[in-house]
């Protein structure tokens, strides 16, 4: 892991835990040494930096390409391992720098929606996913909008990481040429269904 990766990583931790009342459930079960696709759901612009602080291991996150415009802002992206992507769909390079990664072992974020203002999962991660066999961790994020409760101990920002899965699982012999779109929903419902309330 980078220095200056861990050094952020430890900052961002430290700030969940003294002001956000931090509460991490189901991370302890899980390895990650084979790397995989950590998806959760995307609410807040904050999400992978908070999600990737979380995690015992250096991880890897798609942001627009918009951001990267700006050098100093880019420069910051870029040292927490941000992989640019246009707006609103992948473009062949930014897939197989993902697929790259994942063949290499690490870990990749990926948040199905695409954009905080979605309800719907976008083709893009099943095909890589599909793609690599690529091990996925499904988490929930909670309450990430409600600083202010979580600051005043009345909530918890909360991780709930399940079992991880294959999405290979799921194909069927009629699956010759699938529908991606299908796949990224049922990664996204898979990720709905976890219970707020499980430890």
């Amino acid at each position: 892991m980078k220095l200056h990766y861990k050094f952020i990583q430890i900052l961002i931790l430290f700030t969940m835990k003294a002001f956000l009342n931090l509460k991490v459930i189901g991370l302890e079960k899980l390895k990650f040494t084979e790397g995989g696709i950590v998806c959760a759901n995307h609410q807040n612009a904050l999400d992978p930096f908070f999600l990737g602080s979380v995690l015992p291991i250096e991880s890897f996150f798609l942001a627009k390409s918009d951001l990267f415009k700006n050098k100093i802002i880019s420069s910051i992206f870029k040292s927490v391992n941000a992989i640019p992507i246009r707006r609103y769909r992948f473009s062949g390079s930014s897939i197989k720098k993902c697929e790259e990664l994942l063949r290499n072992k690490k870990i990749l974020i990926i948040f199905p929606e695409g954009s905080r203002k979605s309800f719907t999962a976008k083709p893009g991660i099943a095909r890589i996913a599909l793609a690599t066999n690529a091990k996925i961790f499904p988490v929930k994020i909670l309450n990430i909008k409600m600083f202010k409760e979580c600051f005043f101990r009345k909530k918890h920002l909360t991780f709930i990481f399940k079992k991880p899965f294959y999405l290979e699982q799921y194909k069927t012999i009629e699956n010759k040429r699938p529908d991606y779109k299908k796949f990224a929903q049922k990664i996204l419902d898979i990720i709905n269904s976890i219970k707020d309330d499980e430890d």
